[in-house]
């Protein structure tokens, strides 16, 4: 829902796989190591995160959003703190930003039930073009040309006298699999296999609510449940979650007001697919998917690496399950002390627990005709937050006063233990009784405790409501870092002047409102894993009396005993405007973030044992700015109303120092990390394609190691070899600029709106583009011009069944990536009042949507929103095109 409607929020959906989460950046990146994922707060209190780190229980496509376990249609309001003198008030929970959800609450008076709905259905957003039976022979047929002597059309032969290129003699010379050679010699036609046909499947989508909100005076309640249901378009993937929420307000006397907040989740994900879309693509065309029986044949061809896609999908033969139960609840007692000071006590619990296990039985693709195997953990993360805050609010004539005072308590503990056996004796016990596999493959478990103590003092002053200033400091310990480092203090100060209400201004009647403000702010972070700074054992065999081996113990990490804070300031100017009575609005922003002290994964000499060591070391800055505008363009005199939001955001990442240092002490680039000074946090970092070799310059190729049809690499140096050194940086994942526009129409009861989304100027790091154009004809390729003597093309490289890749084909991975997306299309009608009160009711809407029915991009092989690293396993975004229907009773 935040996607492009926020400036400077980043929201990136991975893929189509179903209960899967987006990832959340607030104004780009700041670390390089430690995370950059935002805080998330839900009424009043900091919830976890939905991922973890290493074993824990997530898909590996999995966002960064922990709010995937509650319901969208309990949300009230969101609202996104990005600055830092906002996000000071939270310390090192905020330093990334911090999104405050607040759930709907009760309301005194009529007691309304409402009911929301609906139901759709998905489909593939774009299904991957690969060669099929006809595309796939031909390619196989150049792949194994044969030069006029015999030999194969690889290096040698274009040195050979006379050497030219002739027919592959005989298709026995290409298809040297019977089943290949029999289709694709069919004297009725080649005949084709399309696998992506077979695997997918329209998907499904249906949501449903039902909420009773009431209450008096005294008390009010908000209590409400909610089924959601996604099925997705490769069958054996689902995702179900039944949410259950009771919000409660109580007013006990003059001055006491207590409440608690509810949430309670059960969701199971399923996603029993295995690689059956990696194998789609790969499969060759020219098998065949089913025995003459009609059962599914499970090697298609002879090569055994590849298998039949369908097999994965064979009810039980492969599965994925994901189970996860959580309780959110809060509790706040507010008391009024005395006129303006105030007291509130809020305490809450989040408790997660998950379990995955998975089975992979004996004709699937990573067993392939083995022994059945499973594995199962379980996860627990146990969260809870205690705040105490004393506030104190006073007018004295044009003087207005707010004091604030938080002690704060967070600790969190995280367990998980893992299991993975080989050897099952049946299939149908899955990971339920793992005790009779013939061997255990791994057994593990870990403990990640952590905690947080803070400590927050808060000034708010205003001068006749225009001129206005807040001054913070909160001073944080965390229990992840070193001994006499665990403490430090976080500044913030912001100051606002409302130009509008200058006698200057008084009298345009033009400017509705002017605002400038300006904010500095201090954050500091701290999320990388428990125990860093004291190392961790791990098991080590050695040599003993030089005939036993022996089981010993020592240090798998390096310990960090002077690991410390990572720490942000930040400084924003701002100004808030509006005109022609508020019928144009928008505000515009700019910021500057320095990061230092960065909790830096350090790479070591490998001599000494060791891989990393995590340090303070090292500085980046990020620069940026965002616009917003909101416009009531039309308000006819017949009911036409015409609304537009529009938002832009442009940010700069820059690394400024690193561990690195030259023989004169100063700070050099990290080329082994892809590294650089002045440039982002992430780079692609590799060498430059800039064509390809053609029959023409077999000389000039052959000085530089190559020969026509192979990549041509640009020579950096012009030392007339291509090595290290030609590596240049090719792009950045950062786009130039992204966000949203929004349109909505309203005309006597029906109502219109589009929305589109755009990511323009970045680089795509595309490893599916690489590993699914292997240009061997060993496997299917995706659908690419590729080079031949008659298709002199500069795209891809020529086929050759001698090699495993084309040499340098990592240089056909990177893309521009750019694109705009018509986000959704909705037209929706609202019942008359007239009739509404006829039937009881207090509202009645029924509407049609489409969500990513379209995008433009020049990235065409698969959703350019699929982030920037794009792999075969990945499932393609969706399409949803549904109905629904909200009614208040």
């Amino acid at each position: 829902g935040m996607k492009g409607q926020i400036a400077g929020v980043d929201v990136q959906q991975y893929n189509g796989r179903p209960g899967s989460s987006p990832s959340i950046l607030i104004r780009g990146r700041r670390s390089l190591n430690a995370s950059n994922d935002p805080l998330f707060v839900v009424d009043g209190i900091p919830i976890g995160s939905g991922t973890t780190t290493n074993d824990g229980l997530t898909f590996s496509n999995s966002g960064s959003n922990p709010l995937n376990d509650f319901n969208p249609a309990d949300i009230a309001s969101i609202e996104v703190l990005k600055d830092a003198a906002a996000t000071a008030i939270y310390g090192s929970r905020g330093a990334n930003g911090v999104v405050l959800i607040t759930t709907k609450r009760g309301k005194g008076g009529k007691t309304n039930v409402s009911y929301s709905g609906y139901y759709g259905v998905t489909q593939p957003f774009k299904t991957i073009d690969v060669m099929d039976g006809d595309q796939f022979a031909a390619f196989k047929r150049e792949a194994n040309r044969l030069d006029k002597v015999g030999g194969s059309v690889g290096r040698a032969a274009w040195g050979a006298p006379g050497s030219v290129f002739s027919p592959d003699g005989g298709p026995t010379g290409t298809f040297r699999d019977p089943t290949e050679l029999a289709n694709a010699t069919d004297p009725s036609g080649v005949k084709g296999t399309d696998w992506q046909k077979l695997i997918f499947q329209n998907g499904s989508q249906t949501d449903h609510n039902i909420s009773v909100n009431g209450g008096n005076e005294k008390t009010q309640f908000n209590m409400g449940i909610g089924y959601f249901n996604q099925g997705g378009t490769i069958e054996g993937m689902n995702f179900t979650k039944v949410t259950a929420r009771l919000n409660l307000d109580q007013q006990v006397g003059k001055h006491v007001k207590v409440g608690m907040s509810n949430n309670l989740t059960h969701s199971i994900n399923n996603d029993n697919t295995g690689s059956a879309l990696g194998e789609a693509i790969s499969q060759s065309p020219l098998g065949n998917p089913y025995n003459p029986d009609g059962t599914v044949n499970f090697n298609p061809i002879g090569d055994g690496i590849r298998s039949n896609p369908l097999s994965e999908l064979i009810d039980g033969k492969r599965i994925d399950q994901i189970k996860t139960d959580r309780i959110f609840s809060s509790a706040y007692a507010e008391v009024q002390i005395v006129e303006g000071l105030k007291y509130k006590l809020l305490a809450g619990v989040d408790l997660r627990y998950v379990t995955r296990g998975t089975f992979e039985g004996q004709f699937t693709n990573n067993v392939k005709n083995g022994a059945p195997r499973a594995t199962y953990q379980n996860e627990n993360n146990i969260g809870y937050t205690v705040e105490n805050l004393l506030t104190y609010n006073k007018s004295i004539g044009d003087h207005v006063f707010g004091v604030t005072a938080l002690w704060s308590a967070q600790e969190n503990q995280y367990e998980n233990h893992y299991a993975s056996v080989q050897g099952l004796p049946y299939e149908a016990q899955k990971w339920y009784n793992l005790g009779t596999a013939g061997t255990i493959s791994a057994l593990r478990s870990k403990l990640l405790p952590w905690a947080l103590l803070s400590g927050m003092g808060r000034i708010n002053y205003a001068y006749k409501g225009k001129y206005l200033l807040q001054a913070s400091l909160r001073t944080d310990g965390s229990s992840r870092l070193a001994e006499g480092k665990k403490w430090t203090s976080f500044p913030g100060v912001s100051v606002g002047w409302r130009m509008k209400d200058e006698g200057f201004l008084s009298g345009v009647d033009v400017i509705s409102d002017l605002k400038l403000r300006a904010s500095y702010g201090q954050v500091g972070n701290t999320s990388i894993d428990p125990y860093k700074t004291q190392g961790i054992l791990a098991k080590s065999l050695y040599s003993w009396n030089n005939s036993t081996g022996a089981q010993g113990f020592t240090l798998s990490e390096i310990p960090s005993p002077d690991l410390g804070w990572e720490k942000m300031a930040t400084q924003d100017i701002g100004v808030d405007f509006g005109f022609f009575n508020g019928r144009l609005s928008g505000s515009i922003d700019v910021y500057q973030t320095n990061t230092s002290g960065l909790l830096l994964q350090r790479n070591v000499p490998p001599s000494i044992g060791y891989g990393f060591a995590f340090q303070n070391i090292g500085e980046t800055r990020t620069r940026g700015f965002e616009i917003s505008l909101n416009a009531n363009i039309l308000r006819m005199t017949n009911g036409f109303t015409w609304d537009a939001d529009f938002n832009a955001a442009h940010y700069k990442e820059e690394i400024i120092d690193l561990a690195q240092r030259d023989v004169n002490g100063n700070s050099t680039s990290d080329t082994g990390n892809s590294w650089f000074l002045g440039e982002p946090l992430r780079v692609f970092f590799d060498y430059q394609k800039t064509g390809i070799w053609q029959a023409s310059e077999v000389d000039q190729a052959k000085a530089f190691g190559s020969y026509p049809g192979e990549i041509k690499i640009k020579d950096q140096d012009g030392d007339g070899v291509i090595g290290p050194n030609d590596r240049v940086i090719l792009g950045s994942d950062i786009p130039s600029v992204y966000g949203g526009l929004n349109n909505r129409f309203s005309f006597k009861g029906f109502d219109f709106s589009f929305f589109l989304y755009y990511r323009l100027g970045y680089t795509i790091d595309s490893q599916f583009n690489v590993g699914n154009a292997s240009m061997q004809g060993r496997y299917n390729n995706i659908d690419v011009d590729y080079w031949t003597i008659d298709n002199p093309t500069n795209s891809y490289p020529r086929p050759n069944f001698a090699q495993e890749g084309p040499a340098y084909g990592n240089s056909l991975r990177y893309f521009e990536g750019g694109f705009v997306k018509l986000r959704t299309l909705s037209l929706g009608y609202n019942l008359p009042k007239s009739v509404l009160s006829s039937l009881n009711l207090s509202n009645f809407r029924i509407y049609l949507t489409a969500q990513n029915p379209i995008a433009w991009s020049k990235y065409t092989y698969m959703d350019p929103e699929s982030v920037d690293s794009i792999s075969a396993g990945d499932v393609p975004s969706n399409k949803v095109f549904l109905g629904g229907v909200n009614i208040t009773f």
